[in-house]
């Protein structure tokens, strides 16, 4: 006669809930394209300004150089800058390049979308 194995029954007590984030992690995307043949360089002092003054800080950057270092941009070459994410109440808001020197861009006036992905072009 061979033994009977029983297969053990596991049920753990177990008493807990999953908490969702009241504001998850965000992001906005803007896409530069350059118009025309240019060297190029982001500062690290570059921003987003929501319509209420509060500026989003830039997080990384891609396809361009970080001051001092200038890039050579071709007509219709882009770069990607991505920022902290917009407040959900900004409606409005500017790219702008606070530099200490003459040449910093600043996009006024951009439109919140749903996506907080943007193309802009340089002028």
């Amino acid at each position: 006669m061979s033994p009977t194995i029983t297969k053990p029954v596991f049920k753990p007590e177990i008493s807990f809930e999953v908490a969702t984030l009241p504001d998850p992690e965000r992001s906005t995307i803007v896409h530069v394209t350059l118009p025309e043949l240019t060297l190029a360089r982001i500062w690290p002092t570059t921003f987003l300004v929501q319509d209420d003054g509060t500026r989003k800080v830039l997080l990384h950057a891609f396809n361009i150089t970080q001051y001092p270092q200038w890039k050579l941009f071709f007509p219709g070459e882009r770069f990607t800058l991505v920022f902290e994410g917009l407040d959900r109440a900004c409606l409005l808001f500017d790219l702008f390049e606070d530099i200490p020197e003459p040449g910093g861009f600043h996009i006024e006036n951009i439109e919140r979308n749903g996506s907080d992905v943007y193309h802009v072009e340089m002028e």
